[in-house]
């Protein structure tokens, strides 16, 4: 093994049918950057058709013990822009100075969200004795059930202030079936993560672009993330009036409208807005939300443009740069919301189009777009506190 004082990253990507060929292919690309002959972590995003064991079996024969984490996804997103259909691949070798560690939590139902969290970082703490914790990273099923208590059970953890990033696993928006990767496991229900430490440096910008519109409103009737009422009527009669419809027709425009017009969240002390992705419109004038609405939350109506996307997305992209505090980026991983990706069209590609500016056409992207994503807002007071996001784009730039 050829010792590295700083990061040595290689990212590779593929659109063979053949999940032999793509798997080879991108592992190729990725070692053309590549010199040492050890790989540390690997990393995968594969759109439904490559998450099967064979796959990550054909991934662990050609990278020895690295440990390999990821997640499936509706989009595969690399420098080239955003696959449908295929695979990508970051090959990472760390510093001698640098640690990392991996671990999973499955069975998640029956542990219950908090609780699992709560395991899985149980288990990436237990492997952290006298090493500095950077920043972790973090993959779980995009169909779970509460995931916002996941993220409270890891906090607990790992620390409310600790540098935390997550992804939720995606399909191509049929809600059917999402996996998490572990060294030769694919696995549902799930979550696994890594955490990185020994001053391996890490910036992160989470954005989205929307804007509110009214007046505020309250949560007056709430269980998690089922919305009954707000300021004290059905929870529809927000769209029903905005719209001028009747409850039929909005059930009909549910995707529509929950690309374009979600809910957001003020936070005390947080200069960002949280958004939560409808559902669905239930017959008793429910909302059913893809997070947590709390009752007596202050919401308001949001709009989003494909315009205020883009600047959104440079922003979240300066941000990142930023936090670096002017150490060198060698990776970028975008983790980008499904519904959000879905509003941009084939404008999407213009996302990494602009990352690519800020960060220069060397740096390597890689990521995947998500059924959720968990990320640090900036704070008044601190920094650090992870909170779960839908419609946002996350980036995470790292370097050392």
């Amino acid at each position: 093994m050829i010792s590295t004082q700083t990061l040595q990253i290689g990212v590779g990507a593929s659109t063979q049918r053949d999940y032999i060929l793509a798997v080879k292919e991108a592992m190729q690309e990725a070692r053309t950057t590549i010199h040492n002959t050890t790989i540390d972590l690997t990393i995968v995003f594969a759109s439904g058709e490559f998450a099967h064991p064979n796959t990550l079996k054909i991934i662990k024969d050609l990278v020895g013990t690295s440990a390999i984490i990821g997640c499936s996804t509706g989009g595969v997103i690399t420098t080239a822009g955003v696959l449908r259909f295929g695979i990508a691949i970051a090959l990472i070798c760390i510093p001698e100075r640098a640690h990392i560690t991996t671990a999973d939590i499955d069975s998640v139902r029956i542990r219950s969200a908090l609780k699992a969290g709560e395991e899985l970082g149980e288990k990436l703490v237990s492997k952290f004795s006298g090493v500095t914790r950077d920043f972790g990273l973090i993959f779980y099923d995009g169909l779970m059930a509460e995931n916002w208590n996941f993220i409270t059970g890891l906090q607990e953890k790992l620390g409310i202030s600790f540098p935390l990033i997550a992804a939720a696993a995606s399909d191509n928006l049929e809600f059917a079936k999402t996996s998490v990767f572990h060294n030769d496991r694919i696995l549902q229900d799930a979550a696994s993560g890594i955490v990185f430490g020994g001053k391996i440096m890490c910036g992160f910008g989470v954005e989205h672009g929307w804007n509110p519109i009214g007046k505020p409103r309250t949560v007056t009737k709430s269980i998690h993330n089922v919305v009954y009422e707000i300021d004290g009527v059905s929870a529809t009669n927000v769209y029903e009036d905005y719209f001028a419809c009747d409850l039929e027709r909005l059930k009909k425009e549910t995707r529509r409208i929950s690309i374009l017009y979600p809910i957001g969240m003020p936070l005390p002390d947080e200069k960002e807005i949280l958004l939560r992705n409808i559902l669905s419109i239930e017959n008793n004038g429910s909302l059913i939300f893809q997070g947590n609405v709390p009752e007596g939350s202050s919401i308001r109506l949001m709009i989003g443009t494909k315009e205020s996307c883009l600047e959104a997305t440079k922003k979240a992209a300066i941000s990142a740069q930023q936090r670096l505090l002017g150490s060198p980026c060698s990776l970028v991983f975008v983790f980008d919301s499904m519904s959000r990706n879905a509003l941009l069209g084939r404008d999407a590609k213009k996302e990494i189009q602009i990352i690519r500016e800020v960060f220069g056409p060397d740096v390597p992207i890689i990521g995947a777009c998500t059924f959720g994503e968990q990320a640090p807002l900036e704070s008044i007071n601190y920094k650090g506190k992870t909170y779960l996001h839908n419609q946002t784009i996350t980036v995470l730039a790292i370097g050392g």
